[in-house]
């Protein structure tokens, strides 16, 4: 399991660090630091030597590629600013900008203007690749960029997330640490908090112990993955020691699986893990895991596969939800209530009043309706027979509005309750569908679904099976089509030992749902005592 995979396996959703080479990779003449401070110069002074004289100085003065870069922002500046208040140079459409009245910096709104509306790319390849970038909006708990242009807003995460520009703003009471962006050098639509000369970066260094406690509290919840980084890039890495200083002897003991760099290597298709090192200011040397690719669609894919019980959104509602439901119940002191479902949560909820359950699940269910009982946990308890459900309830409430086409397990709970299932119309007609094995796995099915599948005889087969193609979903296509062979205990075994690590997965497939139903059946099936008692 590469360390990749172990993330989708945690089910903790990343935190991705987005740089400058994702927004060139997928976006026409988009600019290098190097590039905008080159371009910039070109715009006062065109004489080569003009900058190469300070170039020229720095590097005779031992100065990391990185404090050059700052230097020559300061001096770009003073220099751009100069020659535009001077009538010697221009950009956009207008001489006489309203923004000059406001004291903002030109260079700052070249930079903006510079920025402000690249072309996308229209290869197909790199379309793809965007469209599983996009697709990673809903599987990641939040995203940190040093970028200025708005390429991630635009194409990746919309307007479901909120942009933070301002270090203060990073623990301010609007922020929930999920289904957020964090841009700490600024940004093109707050054109002031651009970060680009060395005072600029002074100033940012004095305040960064915000940014570094921010990630800190998002990294106790979710690995971190850069992207769009050089591993050299020292201001990045200047911020990783800043953060790997922070942590505990026991965070940097798994910190090469949650801290990973995916960089730029040209036509390698596969994904070429490497283990780097960071030495911090402590002199540890600490292990980080580098992916080295030009499969960026790969990476995508492989992180699309996350797939979490709630969206980032929806967490972040929820909090703001609770938030709000405490600041307006110590205000009024109204108790009453509102009852919401997570994905129903609406937009303007200042009309409303809200109120949300917490506490034990089994006693939420007994106390507000066995309606709330999810599909998942339904399948976890004929596994590992862990619920404390009523099964009478279950019968009665769950059951009362089944579709004859559901996947579902139902006779532990007949059973059970000893109910007279015809006082549960939809239940009835549900058994009557689903009275056989071969009404659960129909000729017709396995002729469509399983004509391919693998045979099993026994555990051992599953787990080189599972080895070899890493697919959960393939392994039980061939669970289902060895359902004859493989004794009940031996499919439970089966379900245990794989149902709790893919969960969501497998409780969306129908071929795992028919498994536990064939499970249900024999265990619980009595045609003859199935109707007999009463309600």
């Amino acid at each position: 399991m590469n360390t990749l995979e172990k993330i989708i396996a945690s089910k903790r959703l990343p935190v991705l660090f987005i740089g400058s080479g994702i927004p060139k990779r997928y976006l026409y003449n988009f600019p290098s630091w190097e590039d905008l401070l080159n371009e910039s110069f070109n715009k006062v002074n065109s004489d080569p030597f003009y900058i190469g004289r300070y170039k020229d100085k720095f590097k005779r003065e031992s100065l990391s590629e990185f404090d050059q870069y700052k230097e020559l922002g300061s001096i770009i500046e003073n220099d751009f600013n100069d020659a535009f208040y001077n009538r010697n140079l221009s950009f956009g459409r207008t001489k006489n900008p309203s923004w000059v009245k406001r004291g903002i910096s030109p260079y700052k709104m070249f930079i903006r203007h510079r920025l402000k509306n690249l072309k996308l790319n229209k290869s197909p390849n790199l379309q793809l690749e965007l469209k599983e970038l996009s697709s990673l909006k809903n599987k990641v708990s939040a995203v940190i960029t040093t970028n200025y242009d708005s390429f991630i807003e635009t194409y990746i995460l919309g307007k479901e997330y909120t942009v933070f520009t301002k270090q203060h703003e990073l623990f301010s009471i609007d922020s929930y640490n999920v289904s957020e962006l964090y841009k700490i050098h600024g940004s093109i639509d707050d054109v002031e908090t651009i970060i680009i000369t060395k005072d600029d970066y002074d100033s940012f260094n004095k305040s960064r112990k915000l940014f570094i406690a921010k990630m800190l509290t998002l990294f106790t919840e979710s690995p971190i993955i850069f992207l769009g980084y050089s591993f050299t890039d020292e201001n990045i890495r200047q911020i990783v020691v800043d953060f790997l200083n922070c942590l505990t002897p026991k965070q940097l003991e798994t910190i090469s699986d949650n801290f990973i760099f995916i960089t730029y290597k040209k036509n390698e298709k596969e994904l070429l893990e490497i283990k780097r090192t960071i030495i911090t200011s402590n002199g540890d040397t600490i292990p980080i895991t580098e992916i080295a690719t030009d499969n960026f669609l790969k990476i995508y894919q492989i992180l699309n596969r996350l797939v979490p019980g709630m969206t980032p959104k929806n967490i972040r509602d929820t909090q703001r939800l609770v938030k709000r439901i405490v600041n307006n119940t110590i205000i009024s002191g109204d108790p009453s209530n509102v009852i919401f479902g997570i994905n129903d949560i609406p937009e303007d909820i200042s009309n409303k009043n809200i109120a949300i359950a917490i506490g034990y699940k089994e006693d939420i269910i007994n106390q507000y309706g066995y309606s709330l009982v999810p599909d998942k946990e339904i399948l976890e308890d004929i596994i590992f027979n862990n619920k404390s459900f009523n099964a009478k309830n279950m019968c009665t409430e769950r059951f009362k509005s089944l579709y004859p086409n559901r996947l579902m397990p139902v006779y532990k709970y007949i059973k059970s309750s000893k109910i007279k299932i015809s006082n549960v119309p939809k239940l009835e007609s549900y058994v009557l569908g689903h009275n056989e094995i071969d009404k659960i796995i129909t000729p017709t099915y396995k002729k469509r679904n399983l004509k391919n599948a693998p045979k099993f005889q026994n555990i051992t087969d599953i787990k080189i099976y599972f080895s070899e193609t890493n697919d959960i979903a393939k392994v039980f296509k061939g669970v289902l089509n060895s359902i004859d062979i493989l004794s009940i205990q031996q499919l439970r075994d089966i379900c245990k030992l794989y149902f709790k690590d893919y969960i969501d997965i497998l409780s969306k497939d129908s071929n795992f749902k028919r498994v536990i139903m064939y499970i249900d059946f024999e265990e619980n099936y009595d045609k003859e005592k199935m109707s007999t008692p009463t309600l």
